[in-house]
């Protein structure tokens, strides 16, 4: 409960914070010496978008979690309620006119946001952007090798348990839902799911880490897969290619198994909008909407490893959508701690 209370201090600090900042950044927007703001305005708003592009035929290993029904339709609603507050604030009236990139007083492009059909939680992006193999053949031996590599990691974990906890904006304008874990506490009755008050690892965590660890172990990071192969001593002496694979540091300031899901990576910045937000009737949607969803339940039993592309709906942010190959791993479930998934 103390570390609950903390979590949430933090992260009401962290809103009041991004709510003064964005003020005090809107204040002084404009470079000095700047002759014409649309014309830089509108070179701010092409770099946000190509962003969500990648060059043209390189694709990523992704492994993540998809968000099920029917907690994905009630995010997509959330997050129409946020678009819909920042519609009336900017004085606009549709998506359309939201997602014009030359005229809208605050924009909102549809690649922003993530379909619902593709909300998902990132476990983890062990294989960076690169161009495939010419030989098609060795590609797809390649994809396959990865996915023995995922399944193997699987069968070290059990199904677990995901649980909502808040709606929030971060100060870059992501709009997120926060997860927490859930898991057995007493092993003597694995059959019991509650809210975790331990010190060890939370499933989560511990699953992003020994999928990283069997990825690299077995070799199949691009930067693995040269003349001379990098064992895993050498893979530790730079901790860096480890933070570029996977996601170090939680959200909101929590590190006891919070994760997230990006429902929008929205606009909204000083250098992006014609029109100043206020961002306070935001933040209380979001406090709304997580007074309505804060512990409702997502099993997870299993993952999706994928090659995306970036070609679909939400780009480099979405990777299911347009994705080369995918393949579903299964996690374990021995001790059924789940139900049957409902047909």
């Amino acid at each position: 409960e103390k570390r609950v209370r903390e979590y949430d201090r933090q992260v009401e600090e962290a809103t009041e914070y991004a709510t003064k900042q964005y003020q005090k950044e809107w204040e002084s927007r404009v470079p000095a010496g700047t002759s014409d703001v649309e014309a830089w305005l509108l070179e701010n708003r092409r770099k946000y978008e190509a962003g969500f592009a990648m060059a043209e035929g390189k694709t990523q290993l992704a492994v993540s979690i998809p968000v099920e029904e029917p907690l994905r339709s009630l995010l997509a609603e959330a997050r129409q309620d946020v678009l819909n507050s920042l519609y009336l604030l900017s004085g606009m009236h549709s998506p359309h006119e939201a997602n014009d990139i030359r005229v809208s007083p605050t924009w909102l492009p549809d690649v922003a946001h993530i379909p619902a059909k593709d909300m998902h939680v990132t476990v983890c992006i062990p294989s960076l952007w690169r161009v495939p193999d010419s030989d098609s053949a060795a590609h797809a031996a390649y994809n396959e090798s990865v996915a023995a590599a995922m399944a193997k990691a699987a069968e070290e974990h059990q199904a677990f348990v995901l649980e909502m906890d808040r709606i929030m904006m971060g100060k870059d304008g992501s709009l997120l839902c926060l997860w927490r874990t859930v898991g057995t506490d007493d092993f003597q009755q694995p059959e019991v799911l509650s809210d975790r008050g331990s010190e060890s690892l939370d499933p989560m965590t511990a699953l992003r880490a020994d999928v990283l660890y069997v990825f690299l172990e077995k070799r199949l990071a691009n930067f693995q897969r040269v003349e001379r192969p990098v064992d895993m001593a050498e893979v530790h002496e730079h901790p860096k290619l480890l933070r570029q694979a996977t996601i170090v540091k939680t959200v909101g300031g929590s590190a006891h198994g919070y994760i997230h899901s990006s429902l929008s990576r929205l606009a909204l910045g000083p250098s992006l909008t014609k029109t100043q937000i206020d961002l306070s009737l935001v933040h209380r949607i979001c406090r709304s909407w997580t007074a309505k969803l804060t512990g409702r339940r997502m099993a997870v039993r299993g993952f999706k490893v994928t090659e995306m592309t970036a070609l679909g709906a939400g780009g480099n942010k979405n990777p299911f959508d347009e994705a080369r190959w995918s393949k579903w791993i299964e996690l374990c479930d021995k001790d059924e701690i789940l139900a049957p998934r409902k047909s």
